[in-house]
């Protein structure tokens, strides 16, 4: 008999550990969808995900965006799902990087040209239409130098210039008047994305020979604004500071430059582990287990790019709590990653 009450004491301790382990993992994942509506097969699914303490919430794309009435109809949904505050994210920077098509806003090149009044009546009008939509994380702004006139982020105009005091002085404005309406940002691409030409959406991208230090200096800028404000690391490549892993995958990056180095304390998050420098190149294993061990916080996976898969919360949990056993990932990172998430969502 006391060994039955033994046994059973010990089955009930190990499923509660497994329920707050699930629920921690859950905080460092963020999801795309398919679906524009309440109604959409797509937006159920994902719902249920949050729910379920799946997954700490969405990303927008326009193709989750019908109408303004749509959209609030699914977020507020999104919002009381779960007791935790889910994360409704946009990749909202203004120009040509904005999902919705409510109004034209400026680039970030046309908005380095304005005077202080009016960049801050420009951001203050982006972060009352996300907090009019229900959005409560914008993965901007872009700090990224416009040092090569054929990147991505020059030619796309998402640069406010070269000058990195500068670049973070606007950036520091667009940070306070999101936070203003307890909506918190990501500043990226972390270590840098200005100097080198390519586009990880497709693929590799190998900064080595072109990345310069002071593109380093926005993040050392800004470091102080970490309550409400994340880090996005790129899928950039730079041999210099890691030989083996780009940089979203990096502990030399993550763990060693940003957090210990530069003394960011805040929400570190990946750029998009679905598009093709990192998709093409690592398995789902792989991705989970070096960012994790890198000291990302939150893994981002758009369920954008190629075949959307409705499964991957479910497999990214199995990983982790596999690697655990084994010894390769630390319950130590998941319990920190949890514990600075859920103090960011504190401010939501």
């Amino acid at each position: 008999m006391f060994k039955k009450i033994i046994l059973v004491f010990l089955l009930l301790t190990s499923c509660s550990f497994a329920l707050e382990l699930d629920d921690k993992i859950s905080q460092m994942i963020i999801l795309g969808f398919n679906g524009n509506s309440v109604n959409s097969i797509g937006f159920k699914r994902i719902l249920k995900d949050i729910e379920n303490k799946k997954i700490s919430g969405v990303i927008l794309f326009s193709k989750n965006i019908k109408s303004k009435n749509d959209l609030i109809k699914m977020n507020e949904k999104i919002l009381s799902a779960s007791d935790i505050t889910p994360f409704i994210s946009i990749d909202n920077e203004g120009g040509a990087i904005q999902r919705h098509n409510f109004y034209e806003s400026l680039t970030a090149k046309e908005i380095s040209k304005k005077d202080e009044i009016e960049i801050k009546e420009e951001y203050s009008k982006m972060a009352d239409l996300l907090s009019e939509l229900k959005i409560n994380l914008n993965f901007a702004p872009c700090v990224d130098l416009a040092i090569n006139e054929n990147s991505i982020i020059a030619e796309k105009q998402r640069s406010y210039g070269l000058n990195p005091n500068e670049v973070a002085k606007i950036a520091r404005i667009f940070i306070s008047e999101h936070n203003k309406r307890k909506i918190a940002t990501s500043i990226k691409h972390f270590p840098g994305h200005g100097s080198a030409k390519g586009d990880t959406h497709k693929g590799f991208v190998n900064s080595t020979d072109v990345f310069e230090k002071n593109e380093l200096v926005p993040y050392q800028e800004l470091k102080d604004l970490d309550e409400m404000n994340m880090v996005m690391v790129s899928h950039i490549y730079n041999k210099n500071i890691d030989k083996d892993f780009p940089a979203s995958l990096s502990e030399k990056t993550v763990r060693e430059l940003l957090i210990n180095d530069i003394g960011f304390k805040g929400v570190i998050i990946s750029d998009d582990y679905d598009m093709g420098a990192i998709k093409k190149n690592y398995s789902l294993r792989d991705i989970v287990v070096n960012s994790i061990n890198s000291g990302v916080d939150i893994m981002l996976f758009s369920n954008n790019i190629g075949k959307n898969n409705v499964n991957i919360s479910t497999d990214i949990h199995r990983i982790i709590k596999e690697e655990i056993k084994k010894g390769t990932i630390k319950q130590e990172d998941i319990d920190r990653a949890y514990k600075k998430i859920l103090a960011l969502k504190a401010h939501l």
